[in-house]
Parts: structure tokens; C-alpha cells; sequence
């Protein structure tokens, strides 16, 4: 493939996620003699053949792609080196899988290092956390470089006023009564399991009371949600706690929550870590088992809620950090000192 072409890799099933939509949407502005490619095939599926075929083609066009920017391990370890005339860039997004890494070294750090993202020439961590992790656990070639210090695409947005006006007005055009409120954002992810023949899908924050806890939460927050169990448990409110309640799905896109939130509830490792940038209070709230969760329950207990029903211990009347959720910020991006889509410019200009 030409050296003018820059390819665009997602074969884990996430699609152009925001980091890469991001980035494609500024170098389309920035490169504009550069084309775009895309490989969004999902690699993994239930028929082994298909597999086979899937994975010999990611692994074709990935060796001969000159330019590949990916966020996951999407580039194929059984591919060549690059060449002097390549780029394979990596945003390393905060997925579940980097956790997995870390606690299975924590009980084992004897275990041989991965070679997952052996075939990248650049690394933006976006995090203290995960260049330490991919450091110390991954292997490298000697061509890589990290670049360190500055934070993820996405995190950088959540902190340009413009564009967190802009998802703020948008919000209220939908709940004009979250004018002038403080926004906390319940993000859940995760696929419930399928129920059984004949049964009803199981809500997971049942016997939880909403009401009870809507009660408690002065009449300057408002509550917004992308996650359909909580919508069922809202209707045993009156109406009048909808100048308190809001469910964005169809309506605003999940990560633009982040733009919105003075304070974040997730199980999202993702999420959680592109917010870190704000410094703003982040709790992660168990709904769906993740290792993120066994993470955050071990080095992070006071932000870990093991179910809705610890919703009342959160202190809404501040929005101070906490000792953990300050080491937390820290440990999870880095400051909002360099731009990295001009780093990422400078790499693909070259």
C-alpha cells in the first residue's frame, strides 16, 4: 500500500471507537493529501472456520498496510517487522484487558512476557498506569518508541470547553430541567446473560430504592443514565422526580457523558480511565463481573460499590477528591499539557 495511505484497525469487535474517530477526524483536516482505509472485520466469532478466513485476511492486510493506527490488539503478532517506511501506532485505551494483565502478574510475575503489541513502532499510554504495564509485562522491538506524558485523544477532548458546551447544550435540549444542575452519570457496560426459555430478562439493580435515594440527592444534581435496568427501577417514581432523571441512550452517545459529568459511576475501565483527566470524583459500581472491578475492590476500596444499594454511602456534597481518587487521576492520565493529535500529526507527516 502506498506510504500516503493511513489504515484505520478495529478487529476486536469495537468498531472506530472515539479515540480513533478522533483522530481520523483530525487528520483528515490536518493530512489532507493522505487517504483512509479501514479494517473493522471482528476476527472472533463462534465458527472456527470463519476464524481461520478472518484472521488470514486481518493478517494480509495488516502486512501490507505502510500506516496503521489501532487501540487494540488488532495488528497481528505474525506479521513482519516494520519496515524504516512504516508507522504502527498504538492508543492504548483502558480496556479490561490491561487489568487482566496486571492481577495475573500480580499473583505470577514470574510469567513470560506477552508479545500482544510486539508489531507497533509507537505507543501513546495515555496513562502513568499503562506505560508501567506495558513496560514491564510486554515485549518490544527495538524500533518502538513510547510516548509518554501525554494523555489519550479522548481524555485531551473531555477538557476543551468548546466541545463540552456544545454536548451540554445538547443535554438540555433533550432535559431542558438539568439547566444549571450538576450531572452525575450512572454508566453501566456489559452484555446481561440471555435469559432461560419462557423467562424475562433478569433486571440486576432490582430491590434496589431508587426513590429512597433520589430523596437524599439535593435538587442541584441530576441524574443521567445510559442503562435500561435502571429506567425499569424509575418507574416507581412520581413524575415529579423527572427534574432529577434523565436517560440519554438514543439520544446522547455514551462517551459524551463524560463531557457532562461533575461526577462519574461506571464499570467501565474505559471510561473511568479517560475521565481521570478531569479530576473529578469517580466510582466504580460493580454490575456485571469485570477484572477492572476485582482491581479497583483491592487498590481503590472506598471508590469500589459492590452494588446500588452502597449508592447512599457517596457523598454528594462535595466535589472535593478523595485521598484514592486523587492517587487515582494521577495514576490514570496524564495532564493536559501537550496535545497529542499534533504529536500524532508530526508522526504521520514524517
Amino acid at each position: 500500500m502506498s506510504k500516503n495511505i493511513i489504515s484505520f484497525v478495529s478487529t476486536r469487535g469495537r468498531d472506530l471507537n472515539s479515540d480513533l474517530q478522533i483522530v481520523k477526524d483530525d487528520l483528515m483536516t490536518a493530512l489532507p493529501d493522505m487517504e483512509f482505509q479501514y479494517y473493522l472485520n471482528k476476527t472472533a466469532t463462534k465458527i472456527p472456520l470463519i476464524n481461520t478466513k478472518m484472521e488470514d485476511a486481518r493478517r494480509t492486510f495488516c502486512s501490507e498496510a505502510q500506516n496503521i493506527i489501532c487501540m487494540d490488539p488488532s495488528i497481528p503478532i505474525k506479521i513482519p517487522s516494520a519496515s524504516e517506511n512504516e508507522t504502527r501506532l498504538l492508543l492504548a485505551s483502558p480496556f479490561d484487558y490491561q487489568f487482566n494483565i496486571f492481577m495475573k502478574y500480580l499473583e505470577n510475575p514470574k510469567q513470560k512476557k506477552k508479545q500482544t503489541f510486539i508489531r507497533c513502532t509507537h505507543v501513546i499510554p495515555g496513562s502513568p498506569f499503562t506505560a508501567k504495564l506495558f513496560k514491564s509485562f510486554y515485549e518490544w522491538e527495538d524500533n518502538i518508541t513510547f510516548l509518554d506524558n501525554i494523555p489519550l485523544p479522548i481524555s485531551w477532548d473531555l477538557m476543551q470547553e468548546e466541545k463540552r458546551a456544545a454536548v451540554r447544550k445538547q443535554l438540555e435540549f433533550y432535559y431542558p430541567q438539568a439547566k444549571g444542575k450538576k450531572i452525575v452519570s450512572i454508566l453501566l457496560l456489559g452484555q446481561k446473560p440471555e435469559p432461560e426459555e419462557g423467562e424475562d430478562s433478569v433486571n440486576l439493580l432490582e430491590g434496589f430504592d431508587l426513590k429512597n435515594w433520589m430523596d437524599s440527592l439535593d435538587d442541584d444534581w441530576f441524574l443521567i443514565t445510559n442503562n435500561w435496568d435502571m429506567v425499569e427501577i424509575s418507574y416507581q417514581l412520581p413524575y415529579k422526580y423527572a427534574s432529577k432523571f434523565g436517560y440519554i441512550k438514543n439520544k446522547i452517545p455514551v462517551n459524551e457523558m463524560m463531557y457532562l459529568s461533575d461526577m462519574l459511576i461506571t464499570n467501565s475501565s474505559k471510561h473511568a480511565g479517560n475521565f481521570a483527566i478531569t479530576k473529578k470524583p469517580i466510582y466504580y459500581l460493580e454490575y456485571l463481573p469485570k477484572v477492572f472491578g476485582n482491581y479497583m475492590k483491592k487498590f481503590y476500596p472506598s471508590m469500589y460499590l459492590k452494588d446500588m444499594n452502597e449508592l447512599p454511602t457517596v457523598d454528594f456534597s462535595t466535589l472535593e477528591l478523595s485521598t484514592e481518587q486523587e492517587k487515582f487521576c494521577q495514576e490514570f492520565s496524564y495532564a493536559p499539557m501537550e496535545n497529542p493529535l499534533e504529536t500524532i500529526r508530526e508522526i504521520f507527516k514524517s
